[in-house]
């Protein structure tokens, strides 16, 4: 995958923070990506003074959420949908909307800002036209949060996100669990990702088993195309958690336990550079 094209969605000083993260480990295996990015007038300029080898285009759309929380936006009316925070995550299918107005035959990723990259973009099998991330939760989760992740999204091109952005009108939780009507839509054509893609504290906390068995399928290795990280034996691609958070418990106990299993290893460079890329040491 040599030019990967990404869109983001970023706003706030500590998802700028993330975004810096999210650059960082990805510019180790794809120095060349190509970045589309809604934010907001003042996060803009904490996003155009980053560093990042490849190539990152900004539009300034995102000033109608500026400084509101979660629970303010979902008790405010939108403007397309319900509340102003499904809304707000459909600014992803803007985002994609953007990308394939540019260029409509090259696909395109959507990718949340607190991903941390362990290895190249996994590859996608050519018969698909869409790839989701499912949860890999306990049923009763998965009921209320939707089967797949609103935040690892690829699109081969436009034709399925019209079917997504009208299924946020009846869904039962925002943009999420919207893409079970587009994988229904894409049939045979779907493709989902493997556990490594993407692992999300919520496949530790929320997993349809224990805790302890998710963390004993972690293991180290070396020389693989990855910081050496496998999961249930095959590397590990992607992490999916706010690395910084003081107050979502499951965030916190996630890191203390990720910072507990990697730095004893410190003799393994590409596993402790990777720490010192996402701020653990």
């Amino acid at each position: 995958m040599a030019h990967p094209r990404i869109g983001l969605i970023v706003t706030g000083t500590e998802t700028a923070q993330d975004f810096l993260h999210f650059l960082k480990t990805l510019e180790q295996w794809h120095p060349n990506a190509e970045l589309f990015v809604y934010t907001d007038d003042a996060t803009d300029q904490l996003i155009k003074t980053a560093k990042f080898k490849g190539v990152i285009h900004r539009r300034t759309r995102l000033n109608a959420y500026k400084g509101l929380t979660r629970p303010q936006m979902e008790k405010t009316k939108g403007i397309a949908y319900a509340n102003l925070w499904t809304d707000f995550m459909y600014e992803k299918a803007a985002v994609l909307t953007w990308m394939f107005e540019i260029q409509p035959t090259e696909p395109a990723w959507f990718l949340d800002a607190d991903i941390s990259h362990l290895a190249p973009l996994p590859a996608i099998p050519s018969t698909a036209t869409v790839a989701l991330s499912p949860h890999a939760i306990r049923p009763q989760d998965e009921e209320k949060y939707g089967k797949y992740n609103g935040g690892f999204l690829w699109f081969k091109d436009a034709s399925l996100l019209p079917v997504w952005q009208k299924a946020g009108h009846t869904a039962k939780f925002f943009e999420q669990s919207a893409l079970e009507d587009v994988a229904t839509a894409a049939g045979d054509t779907l493709y989902e990702f493997p556990p490594q893609v993407n692992f999300g504290w919520w496949r530790m906390f929320q997993a349809p088993y224990s805790r302890q068995e998710i963390q004993e399928k972690f293991t180290i290795f070396r020389n693989d195309q990855s910081v050496g990280i496998r999961y249930d034996g095959k590397p590990l691609q992607s992490i999916h958690t706010h690395w910084f958070s003081t107050t979502a418990f499951e965030c916190v106990s996630f890191r203390m336990w990720f910072d507990e299993f990697t730095k004893k290893f410190k003799a393994h460079k590409p596993l402790q550079n990777y720490r010192k890329l996402i701020g653990l040491v």
